[in-house]
C-alpha cells in the first residue's frame, strides 16, 4: 500500500485480509491473541495486507458480530 491509497482501496485490502483470515486458522489464532488494533494491523501487514486504524474503524460495524469478543466477531467460529 502506498501513502496515496484511497479509502476505498484500504477498505478493499481489509476485506481481503478478513477473507484470508477466515480461511486460515493460524492467522485467526494470531488475531485472537492480539491485544489491540495495532497488533491486528501488524499481523495483516506481515501477511501482505496494509491498512490503517481508520480503515478498521470505518469498516468495523459491517464485519463485527457484537455478540462475540473483539476481532473474533469478524469470523464465524
Amino acid at each position: 500500500m502506498t501513502l496515496s491509497a484511497s479509502d476505498a482501496e484500504k477498505d478493499s485490502i481489509l476485506e481481503s485480509f478478513i477473507a484470508f483470515a477466515r480461511g486460515n486458522q493460524e492467522v485467526r489464532d494470531e488475531i485472537k491473541a492480539a491485544l489491540n488494533q495495532d497488533q491486528v494491523i501488524d499481523i495483516a501487514t506481515s501477511h501482505g495486507y496494509a491498512f490503517d486504524s481508520l480503515t478498521i474503524l470505518r469498516r468495523w460495524s459491517k464485519h463485527t458480530d457484537f455478540s462475540k469478543d473483539t476481532w473474533m466477531g469478524w469470523f464465524s467460529d
